[in-house]
């Protein structure tokens, strides 16, 4: 992601593709919401690899569908250093 500035001063966020091997996405739930019109809130977790610099602000491509990042993605590491890896929890909301 690009940082900028806007004319008037205000923080600006420009998209920019990275493509990451070694990652897992799996399903974990999924709620629909009627209050007015429908609305699907689904909820999917990725794990990758500890280097991967997740942030709470991006965004996920996966399978041609775009997820949000949900909360701050957490980087655990083994004493040994064999099962590090990155943990996020994606979101899609649609309608």
């Amino acid at each position: 992601m690009v940082r900028g500035e806007d004319d008037r001063g205000n923080e600006t966020w420009t998209p920019t593709p990275v493509d990451v091997s070694g990652c897992n996405v799996q399903p974990m739930s999924s709620t629909e919401v009627i209050e007015g019109k429908a609305q699907t809130i689904t909820r999917w977790r990725l794990a990758g690899p500890a280097d991967l610099g997740l942030t709470a602000h991006d965004r996920v491509q996966f399978e041609g569908r775009t997820f949000e990042v949900d909360g701050d993605p957490g980087v655990h590491r083994s004493f040994g250093g064999v099962l590090d890896h990155t943990e996020a929890i994606l979101m899609e909301v649609k309608g």
